[in-house]
């Protein structure tokens, strides 16, 4: 199987002949060829046969076209510094006052900003690929990460408890914002269409409920009437979460590396595939064999439920790419999907 049919087969309940192996080598991937990352962050064309390359290189199964956390901020007209070899870093928050709330408008992906520059990446991405990978496109946030993106997300967990009903009408816009991003991208011909609502972690499971949960479902449908596969992203330890997430529609959840993921995966109970959890520190700063070791171990708490074999997270600068191929040598040994 290709790897683009070995994940979409996964994705249908089908059966694969391996476990599909999946990362977003950003830095690594500057890293690997010798290239300042910057140029990823701005240059469509340098983003797209970058990353697309590095993955075929590592024998991955898919190909994440993305860049950072910073896109939607630009588009709303926040500043961003580029560093020359890292990752952008957006400056003040743009909604630093709640009355530029209403000055806000929903931006036009095709035409505002870097969204544009996410969009003509995974054109060409899907272009250069040619039927062979995985094509994943990124979209930034969604609904509550943004929030948290143009308040701050120190501030955003004030509001929660301060301004309920202002966050509520910020999340409504923030909604429209990654509708909007998200079904873009899946015209673009992508295979899926992630986002991240990385910061919803922190909260407890009520909050969830009534400021993240009400909100992803609308992006996820957005995504899937585009022609691609919904993804969702959660930092950090969500096992407090794992049956809600699974509620969202999402296709896959992508589960990081603090999560138990036989626990998530009995929550999942086949609603959603699991894409995770090496921990990314792991990956960096451990040798073959423990990243070998705890593949095997994510082999086996899998026992029969959808899996995409991935770091939990972004793959970081400094990462050994022996490592990243470590996990696609452990898929190929367990050749029965688990």
């Amino acid at each position: 199987m290709t790897g683009r049919e070995r994940v979409r087969r996964l994705l249908q309940r089908k059966a694969v002949d391996r476990v599909p192996v999946m990362a977003s080598p950003i830095g690594a991937a500057a890293e690997m060829r010798a290239i300042a990352q910057h140029r990823i962050h701005q240059d469509p064309e340098v983003n797209a046969s970058t990353l697309l390359g590095v993955c075929r290189e590592l024998g991955l199964d898919e190909a994440y076209i993305s860049s950072d956390n910073w896109i939607i901020h630009g588009a709303l007209g926040g500043e961003i510094d580029f560093p020359q070899d890292d990752e952008p870093m957006g400056r003040r928050p743009v909604l630093d006052e709640w009355d530029k709330l209403e000055d806000l408008t929903v931006p036009d992906p095709q035409s505002a900003g870097r969204m544009a520059f996410m969009l003509a990446a995974a054109r060409m991405a899907v272009e250069l690929n040619d039927g062979e990978l995985f094509i994943e496109g990124n979209v930034d946030s969604g609904p509550f990460q943004m929030a948290g993106v143009l308040r701050g997300a120190e501030q955003l967990m004030l509001d929660v408890t301060l301004e309920p009903q202002r966050v509520h009408r910020l999340l409504e816009f923030c909604t429209e914002v990654a509708k909007s991003y998200g079904a873009a991208m899946a015209r673009m011909g992508v295979d899926a269409v992630q986002f991240g609502d990385s910061t919803a972690s922190l909260v407890s499971l009520e909050m969830y409920e009534q400021f993240v949960k009400p909100y992803q479902p609308p992006v996820i449908e957005a995504i899937r009437q585009g022609g691609a596969y919904p993804f969702l992203h959660v930092c950090g330890s969500t096992d407090h979460l794992s049956s809600v997430l699974a509620a969202t529609g999402a296709a896959c959840v992508e589960v990081d590396g603090p999560a138990d993921l036989r626990e998530t995966l009995e929550a999942f109970a086949d609603r959603a595939a699991a894409r995770g959890n090496i921990p990314t520190m792991l990956l960096k700063d451990g040798t073959v064999r423990q990243v070998e070791r705890r593949a095997r171990e994510c082999l086996r708490a899998a026992e029969g439920r959808r899996l995409i074999l991935s770091p939990g997270c972004g793959v970081p600068r400094g990462t050994p790419p022996e490592n990243i191929r470590a996990l696609v040598r452990v898929a190929c040994e367990h050749r029965t999907p688990p």
